[in-house]
Order: structure tokens, then sequence, then C-alpha cells
């Protein structure tokens, strides 16, 4: 075999190697350095609430691993894994949205029955007696319904037609379920077609997590629409 071939093959050799080390890599083994990503987000008028979990190996920049041999069940029940390119390795499941509201348990179970068991609330809410179809530019108060308790704030976004208005987009206060529009954020709208949306934006820490931690998010909107007038 000359030079030239033998080199083909060991170039050939490391590659396979190297595809193996990197499928390899992940896998998890360390259960104790894994961090706990969670993430539940639905809006009004969808079907379905999405259950995001993901594990990643470090900490919470660390790439999402598959934790085969381990399990992550939902309210009791496994969750299967999948994967794509950019955001590695997940576990997803959708449940209906109409029977979801309340309390829910997941569980993260390693290989030797050690379990990590968080609680999360999923709160939907809406807009007590909905938005009339024509608004006038004066402050306004929007009544939520069923606003998740011990929420201070909500995500405000106001999107209008113009093509030099930025709209409003931050967050703003929930006072007694009350959300108040005043004059100030007025000003960065225009009359005429307007998009009002309202995201409920939670981030906790889990009570029960490895050493490296982990959170879990949970998001909820809604969206209407309404004429902005004089």
């Amino acid at each position: 075999m000359n030079t030239r071939k033998t080199g083909m093959f060991l170039l050939l050799g490391l590659a396979v190697v190297g595809c193996k080390d990197k499928d390899k890599a992940y896998n998890v083994t360390k259960f104790d350095q894994v961090y706990f990503d969670y993430a539940v987000t639905a809006e009004e008028g969808d079907e379905d609430v999405t259950c995001v979990f993901q594990y990643k190996y470090g900490g919470e920049e660390g790439r999402a691993m598959n934790i085969e041999p381990a399990k992550v069940e939902l309210d009791g029940k496994a969750v299967e894994s999948d994967s794509a390119k950019l955001s590695g390795f997940f576990y997803e499941v959708q449940r209906p949205i109409d029977s979801f509201a309340g309390k829910h348990l997941v569980a993260f179970i390693t290989p030797d029955g050690k379990e990590y068991r968080n609680e999360f609330d999923f709160t939907p809410f809406t807009i007590e007696g909905d938005l009339p179809e024509r608004v006038k530019k004066k402050p306004f108060t929007i009544q939520l319904h069923n606003f998740p308790p011990g929420e201070k704030q909500v995500r405000l976004l106001l999107l209008d037609t113009a093509f030099e208005s930025r709209g409003f987009n931050d967050l703003v206060p929930v006072l007694n379920g009350k959300v108040n529009i005043n004059s100030e954020i007025l000003t960065t709208v225009k009359k005429g077609p307007v998009v009002l949306q309202l995201y409920s934006e939670q981030e906790n820490p889990l009570k029960q997590k490895t050493l490296v931690g982990g959170k879990i998010s949970i998001s909820y909107g809604l969206k209407r629409q309404f004429e902005l007038v004089q």
C-alpha cells in the first residue's frame, strides 16, 4: 500500500472515531452536573400547551444532552426525546390547553432511582369583558381575569400600522388584576388599527435540582385588535 493510500485510510479512521466520540458526547453519566431547563408556553386560542424539557451539561449555557438511561415524566407519564440541529436534545410534550390549567409535576429520574420532582402552576388568563372595537386615544384600564396570583407585571405590546411608529414593548405593572394604559404609553402608537398583546412571563428556580441548578419558564399570552380613534 503506498503512502498516499495509507494516509487516506488513517484520515477515514480518525473521522469514524471522531463521529463516535461526538455521539458519545451527547450522553450524560454525571447527573449531578446536569442543569434542568424547563419551558411551558401557550397562547389564548391555541389547542395545546407545549412543554419542553432540556438537560444541559455543566450549567445553563451547556450543551443540551441525551439523558438516557435516565428518564423524564410529566404527571407520571414518560416524555420522549427528540433533537434539533441548533437546540440539541429536548423532551417535548403537548397537552390540550382546555384541561391543562392547574398544578403539574415534572420528574427527572436517574438510572439508580433518584428523583428530582418539581411542581409548577399553569394559569391561563383572559380580558374581562373584552375590549371594544373602537378605543379612544385616552388613558384606559384593562381588567384581567384569572391572572396568575403573585405575578406583579405583564409584558405589553402595542403595534400599529404606521411606518414611522415603533409601538410599545415593555413590562408594565398589574395592580389588582388591572393594567393601566396611560398617556405615556399611548404616545408610542398612532391612530388606526392596533394589535394589543399581553404576556405573562414567569421564570422560577426549581426546588429540587442538581449541583448546577435549574429553572422553569412559563409563558402565556393573548392578542386583541382594535381601532384607536381620537
